[in-house]
């Protein structure tokens, strides 16, 4: 047996007395998994959810068409199945209409090239014969849920209402479950949602994201939040918290649900129930209960509207502008920033934030300055500065783990040692350039990951050693950023996140 068929009868086999686990990963096309492995949770790909262009409903499965993927919504566990994204010569983007085979509740996705069918418990997308689908075929349309259920279409407007805001979406795809009272709304920037049309009663399943892209991303306790680079055409730009089951996601808009004035985010940090999200367009506090949202900018005393890095502390908040560096005074009545007039960085990019301890360390356009403790207006560049130019060549990014902080430059990597204070240019031959221009960096006690327009690259602490992830074949798009979380590590990239399961090195598969 050739070693192709022989991974498809295991995979059938490992499957067979049900569903993947939540969580897991599943490819687009018959081949192997992620990495050769039988596991399908290796690398789940998590693209934009609030726009559902067509629905189709099973007995046991529930499938819906975004730009992006399509969503597999099991209905006896309560579970997602890992997306099915485009891959091996399948688009979801192009499907506008999906078939359900009461045969085997496998789905048939229609486009206007032809069809593909869809069977989940095997994760195998392939294209169907050529000529007309087949008439046992239930094929879902939102014009038979209104025939069959009149007051679906008149109070849909109360059935997608957002929790947040009195603002329906509009539906734009539905189907009928065929073995109960139910039926199954896709909209346009609310996602997907479970309606009884008989208590005309609505449930948002909301899965995935709510913009196209990512900007930044900061760990949770149970997850992470990631927050919105949205793309021209989005309908909905929203912050987004992601369970590391891949299971729950909550989607919080800004007050007025206006996407944050349709900013691309740059930076993002979470802590004591709030979000600190830097964007193109100010600095916003968003508080994870999503009331009290508010924005700086330059009018509230910041150096500049573009945010590139933010750095809560106890006192208050440091941004990094594209005009140099401002502090936000949190314990102030109004909230007020003021601009830091340091001579070795007034009014250039800060592009990165990090404090060890009480020192500040800010990675500039012109080199890495620091904030010793206990010197509130003092200023000053390593002492090794002058010795090694690099420390005044720009820096992308900054991160630390156990005693070691590593500054990304543009196309290499430098470690400052806390403990002997000394500089090294650590792994010379790890191919750094690989993913092009550093701008995502994370790093753990057994490796260094950082990404760029091209991909990213994970090093082994230890013995050097590297794994690359590609833009095209690995990863949907550019990398934004990237967060370390245990045994995954959370990849933002401007086509949607990426969700790697990591091996025993701190690498992957």
């Amino acid at each position: 047996m050739r070693p192709r068929a022989l991974l498809a009868v295991l995979w059938i086999a490992s499957v067979a007395c049900g569903p993947p686990p939540p969580g897991t990963s599943v490819g687009a096309a018959p081949r192997p998994a992620f990495g050769g492995t039988l596991l399908r949770e290796d690398r789940v790909t998590l693209t934009q959810g609030s726009v559902v262009r067509a629905v189709g409903v099973g007995r046991r499965w529930v499938y819906a068409a975004t730009p992006g993927a399509i969503i597999v919504y099991d209905r006896d566990r309560r579970a997602w199945l890992p997306p099915f994204v485009r891959d091996g010569g399948f688009d979801p983007s192009l499907v506008r209409r999906i078939g359900v085979d009461p045969d085997d509740d496998s789905a048939w996705l229609i486009t206007a090239m032809g069809a593909f069918t869809l069977q989940p418990l095997t994760a195998f997308v392939t294209r169907a014969p050529a000529g007309p689908l087949p008439q046992r075929l239930r094929i879902g349309s939102l014009e038979s849920v209104y025939r069959e259920f009149p007051s679906v279409q008149a109070f849909e407007q109360l059935l997608t209402r957002g929790d947040a805001a009195l603002q329906a979406f509009p539906v734009v795809a539905g189907a009928r479950a065929p073995d109960r009272t139910e039926v199954w709304l896709g909209t346009f920037g609310g996602g997907l949602y479970q309606v009884d049309p008989l208590f005309n009663r609505a449930d948002p399943r909301q899965y995935g994201l709510a913009a196209s892209g990512v900007g930044a991303i900061a760990r949770a306790a149970d997850g992470v939040w990631v927050a919105p680079a949205p793309r021209a055409g989005d309908t909905r730009s929203a912050l987004v918290f992601v369970s590391r089951d891949a299971q729950q996601f909550r989607w919080l808009d800004d007050a007025a649900r206006r996407g944050f004035g349709g900013a691309r985010a740059t930076a993002l940090a979470a802590g004591d129930g709030v979000l600190w999200m830097g964007t193109t367009n100010g600095l916003y506090r968003v508080p994870t209960s999503g009331d009290g949202m508010r924005a700086f900018g330059a009018m509230s005393g910041l150096p500049s509207d573009v945010v590139l890095s933010v750095l809560p502390r106890a006192k208050g908040v440091w941004v990094g502008t594209d005009r140099g560096l401002g502090f936000l005074a949190t314990d102030s009545a109004d909230l007020r920033g003021h601009a830091i007039a340091a001579a070795d960085f007034s009014g250039v990019p800060v592009r990165a934030l990090l404090a060890t301890g009480d020192t500040l360390w800010v990675g500039t356009d012109v080199g890495v300055v620091l904030r010793p403790p206990g010197e509130d207006d003092r200023w000053v560049r390593p002492v090794a500065a002058s010795e090694q130019p690099r420390l005044r060549q720009g820096v992308r990014a900054l991160t630390n783990a156990d005693s070691q902080v590593f500054v990304a430059l543009s196309d290499a990597l430098l470690a400052f040692n806390l403990r002997d204070g000394q500089w090294r240019e650590p792994w010379p031959a790890a191919p750094w350039r690989a993913v092009g221009q550093i701008d995502a960096l994370s790093a753990d006690a057994r490796t260094v990951w950082a990404g760029g327009p091209f991909g990213v690259i994970a090093v082994n602490r230890a013995n050097g050693g590297s794994r690359l992830l590609r833009l095209g074949s690995d990863l949907p798009d550019a990398v934004t950023a990237i967060v370390l979380d245990g045994p995954w590590a959370w990849i933002g990239t401007l086509g949607g996140v990426v969700r790697v399961r990591r091996s025993s090195d701190g690498l992957f598969p």
